[in-house]
């Protein structure tokens, strides 16, 4: 763990947990609908721009929050993660 420290370091706090959550979201949206476990990479990492997009679509126009932690909207970032993945596997992924 200590390797990640210093590569983590220059990162908001926001930016990390939203990435942990698009990587748990695109990791249920593939439990669900995924086709080939070689492609849960490319859905980790959608996940991760996903959810970063929608946490800062959400702060943006000033979604509810019903669920936050520290600065991010869980809501917002969970919406973007899964509506970009399931947009994906729409499209072939």
């Amino acid at each position: 763990m200590p390797a990640f420290v210093p590569v983590l370091t220059p990162l908001p706090p926001w930016l990390v947990l939203a990435g942990v959550l698009g990587v748990i979201n695109a990791a249920a949206c593939f439990m669900l609908i995924g086709r080939h476990v070689s492609r849960l990479a490319w859905y980790a990492v959608l996940g991760i721009f996903a959810a970063s997009l929608g946490q800062v679509v959400g702060t943006t126009i000033q979604a509810p929050e019903p669920l936050k932690i520290g600065d991010v909207n869980v809501l917002a970032a969970s919406l973007g993660a899964c509506s970009v993945v399931l947009t994906a596997r729409l499209r072939g992924l």
